[in-house]
């Protein structure tokens, strides 16, 4: 049997263990370096795109500045420059909250 250095050992360790630290996929984008968890791949031009890609979940209006929503039909909703859809489960993971 060989020993390993402690490093390795403590590397080989965290390896086994990852998978038992599921991430959501916010988290996960935020570990690639999206500065709010919300990585392009959760960020949509469109509410329909938002919907297909979240089925059964509301889809909101993110302000790129802060970590702010709008839900739909409140005023502002999709008509903020800058802007973007996104589901509202993710939104929050993400540290997003309602506006107002």
């Amino acid at each position: 049997m060989r020993v390993l250095g402690k490093g390795l050992a403590l590397a080989a360790v965290c390896a086994l263990a990852a998978p038992a630290w599921a991430q959501s996929a916010s988290v996960t984008n935020e570990d690639a370096g999206a500065t709010t968890g919300l990585g392009s791949s959760h960020r949509f031009a469109s509410a329909t795109a938002a919907a297909t890609h979240c089925p059964g979940d509301v889809v909101v209006w993110a302000a790129t500045q802060g970590l702010h929503y709008v839900m739909p039909g409140a005023p502002g909703y999709g008509q903020s420059g800058g802007g973007f859809y996104a589901c509202k489960m993710e939104a929050d993971d993400a540290g997003f909250s309602p506006k107002g």
